[in-house]
């Protein structure tokens, strides 16, 4: 005859010791990720999150034609010309915004997704069009999508070129301010 068993008791205390474990850990992790991103939202150098922004955006545009328009929140750029035409393309188009809510530098663009999707989306531009007005139609028709390029801020200036000047972003915490300047990195082609 066959004994059938359960648990005894130095099981059960091992498993619970066991699993008392595992629980403080995954506490301690989340406690860490917590207190990660509380620091994150405190970035105190702004000359920092300003460098982490240029190579942010070297790496999402490498190819950085021009400034095409600004205001105090929001400049257009002429990102690259991948359809050589001389001319801007909506696929083209980026847009750099502070989001004042989250103290966070965007790049927006055009959904690559919706381009593939509606061929017709794909405009030329001229040289004298409305380029904050395209990022506006484009934000009501739902085609941007965007990347953070520096967050934890509490104030971004954008500050318009003169004289052929490359645009400058001021950035701004608490406690500090620091400027850096948006300059193409490849030659200026003459838009028609």
């Amino acid at each position: 005859m066959t004994r059938r068993r359960g648990f005894t008791l130095l099981e059960v205390v091992v498993a619970s010791a066991l699993l008392g474990v595992v629980g403080l850990a995954t506490l301690a992790f989340l406690s860490a990720f917590a207190q990660g991103a509380a620091a994150r939202s405190r970035i105190s150098d702004p000359a920092l999150e300003g460098t982490l922004a240029l190579e942010r955006l070297r790496a999402l545009a490498p190819q950085l034609r021009c400034t095409l328009g600004t205001r105090d929140d929001l400049a257009a750029l002429w990102l690259s010309d991948n359809v050589p035409s001389r001319s801007v393309h909506l696929s083209e188009l980026g847009w750099v915004r502070f989001d004042s809510e989250a103290g966070d530098v965007l790049l927006e663009r055009i959904d690559p997704v919706a381009l593939a999707t509606d061929r017709e989306l794909e405009t030329a531009f001229a040289r004298d069009e409305d380029f904050l007005a395209v990022r506006d139609d484009a934000l009501r028709a739902g085609i941007l999508t965007s990347a953070i390029l520096a967050e934890g801020l509490s104030g971004v200036a954008i500050i318009a070129a003169k004289g052929g000047a490359p645009v400058e972003l001021q950035f701004e915490t608490e406690s500090a301010s620091a400027r850096i300047a948006l300059s193409p990195v490849a030659p200026e082609e003459p838009l028609r």
